[in-house]
Parts: C-alpha cells; sequence; structure tokens
C-alpha cells in the first residue's frame, strides 16, 4: 500500500519502507506501526545529523590547523636572541614539516555523510493576539456558496472549516482572501491585515524558471507592493532540498510544487493563513511538523479539510460547518 492518508496508516501498516533521503541512499524499513516509522525516523535523522556535524566539525579543525601553519611558515619563524645557527635552521624545518603534515591531513579528510534534509522551520510571524484582522457578513456566491456565512477572525483564531464536497470550503476561502466577489454580503478586510491562502491548485508560475528563482521572484513582487516584512529564504523554511530548488518548476512533482506553494504563501508573513485541504501531495512526516506549527503560530489560521487524522488532531479548535446545497 501506497498512502499520504495518515489515519489509515495509523490503522492498518504494521511496517513501513521509506524511501525518503538517507545516509546512504538507501530505503529504510521500520517495524511498530505508525508510532515505530516516526520513531525509527526520528533516531535515524539525529544519528545522520550527529555523523555530518562531527565530519564538518573535524573538517573545519584541520582547515584552521592548516591555516594557522601557513601563517607560521609565512610570517616565518623568530628565534630568541643569540640562538644559535644550527637550532634556527632545526626549528625552520620543524615549521615546514608542520605545514606539510597540516595540509596533508586536511586533503585525506573526506566529508562522505551527506548533509540531511532540513525539517521545516516555520517562520516566526509577527501578528498581534486579538488583533482584528476581517469580518464578513452574511456572504454567498451564486451557485457556489448557498448558505449565508458570517464569520469574524483576529489575531491567533484557530478555524477549521468542514463539510461534504459542493458545500462551499473552497468559495469561502477565496471570498476571504479576495480572489473571489461575494454575491450576497459584506465583507471587510482591516488595514494591512495580511491574508493569505494556500489553495488546492498551484500558481501559474513560469514552468522554465527553477523553484528559487520563482520564489525570489513571488518575493520581489511583494516589495513592489510595498511589503516590508522580512521574508524568510526559500532554504531556511527547510521545505525544498538543493537539487529541489534547482529544478524548473515545470518537472517538479505535485508535493515539491505545493511546499513552493506553501513558501511562497509563508514569505508573505500573513496575519491570516488559510489552508485548502492541507494534505493534499504532502508527506505524512511534513504534514505532522506543520501541524504543531499551525497550533502555536500567532498569525490566525483557517484549515479546511476532510483529512481524518488532521480532524482528530484539531478537534479542540473552533469548528464551521457548512451543509451542501438543496441538490444534494
Amino acid at each position: 500500500m501506497v498512502s499520504h492518508d495518515r489515519a489509515l496508516l495509523h490503522e492498518v501498516a504494521t511496517a513501513f519502507l521509506d524511501l525518503d533521503p538517507s545516509r546512504d541512499g538507501r530505503g529504510r524499513l521500520y517495524a511498530g506501526g505508525y508510532d515505530g516509522w516516526v520513531e525509527g525516523r526520528r533516531r535515524e535523522r539525529e544519528r545522520w545529523e550527529q555523523e555530518h556535524a562531527a565530519q564538518q566539525a573535524e573538517h573545519a579543525q584541520l582547515t584552521r590547523a592548516a591555516e594557522e601553519a601557513r601563517g607560521r611558515l609565512q610570517t616565518g619563524w623568530r628565534p630568541d636572541k643569540g640562538t644559535g645557527k644550527h637550532q634556527r635552521a632545526t626549528r625552520a624545518a620543524g615549521v615546514v614539516q608542520t605545514f606539510n603534515r597540516r595540509v596533508e591531513d586536511l586533503e585525506r579528510h573526506r566529508i562522505t555523510v551527506p548533509e540531511p534534509p532540513r525539517s521545516l522551520s516555520f517562520p516566526d510571524l509577527p501578528t498581534r493576539a486579538g488583533r482584528p484582522v476581517l469580518h464578513g457578513q452574511d456572504l454567498t456566491v451564486t451557485g457556489r456558496l448557498h448558505q449565508p456565512v458570517g464569520v469574524t477572525i483576529s489575531g491567533g483564531d484557530r478555524l477549521l472549516l468542514t463539510g461534504p464536497n459542493g458545500a462551499g470550503k473552497s468559495t469561502l476561502l477565496g471570498v476571504l482572501a479576495g480572489q473571489l466577489h461575494p454575491t450576497g454580503g459584506s465583507l471587510h478586510v482591516h488595514h494591512d491585515a495580511r491574508v493569505v491562502l494556500l489553495s488546492q491548485e498551484v500558481p501559474a508560475w513560469n514552468p522554465e524558471h527553477t523553484a528559487y528563482r520563482a520564489y525570489e521572484a513571488h518575493v520581489d513582487r511583494l516589495r513592489s507592493r510595498g511589503l516590508k516584512r522580512q521574508h524568510p529564504s526559500l532554504s531556511g523554511l527547510g521545505l525544498l532540498d538543493a537539487t529541489a530548488l534547482r529544478t524548473p518548476v515545470g518537472r517538479m512533482s505535485q508535493g515539491q510544487q505545493r511546499r513552493l506553494h506553501l513558501a511562497m504563501c509563508l514569505a508573505e508573513q500573513p496575519d491570516l493563513l488559510m489552508l485548502d485541504e492541507l494534505t493534499n501531495h504532502l508527506s505524512a512526516i511534513l504534514v505532522d511538523e506543520l501541524t504543531r506549527a499551525l497550533t502555536t503560530t500567532p498569525c490566525a489560521v483557517v484549515v479546511a479539510t476532510h483529512d481524518r487524522q488532521l480532524l482528530a488532531d484539531l478537534t479542540a479548535w473552533p469548528r464551521l460547518e457548512l451543509a451542501g446545497s438543496q441538490q444534494e
């Protein structure tokens, strides 16, 4: 079975073959069900990070030793006054030998453990708790959102949006994000409030641009619109590895495109982050990391989902359930 459905994996899977990047490029087999897989991955990643850090530290130490020996060689050794000629020559030869040994040590050393992929690093968003973000009253969209909806959101708020297919969840999110105009009711977004939507469809990027270039172009557009907040670096977010950063977006997988879209949403430093079917095309491990981040970020968060595990994880959030249309 191949699946991202964490609830299904919790219920039926007893062993996991994990094909994510590893120290040696090989897959890893974990027993013990979902919890055994998560714990095994954690320990494997911890060992990987420790081994890579140890090799990096050793390489840095050898580099410093070689540079120090080079410095002594270039500046020359200054013997104390009265030192004999034979002693001066012996000491100078020793400096040369030390330098050669340090260079040989550095040349022999190899970093054989690749750099581990980064875990998610959710940005520290500046939204103040209780700061008004938006207020919508009796919102409807003809043919798409039949049930009048009222919603008020402030900084730090959490909202879980549920309902059957066709109930208008994505439509409501599009209205709140300013991407759709309501045909009924009113919407007021407070001054300077940033409302951002991770939709189910990725934006229309230039397929020839690399992920890095597409992200930087997005940041440039934000700056041109006067957004002066600090933008996180794409690599620093930990959503894409070095290879994906250099990949044209037209050749990226759906999961990589979804990660890039999420990175662009976070680049806007939102006061309200809305996520439509967050778990689509994302690995279970990343969704677990995102879920933890969404419960602690100071910005307001609205999540629309059918995912059973996510619904269970966010069961303490206030819930807005949309009914289906009368035809349903």
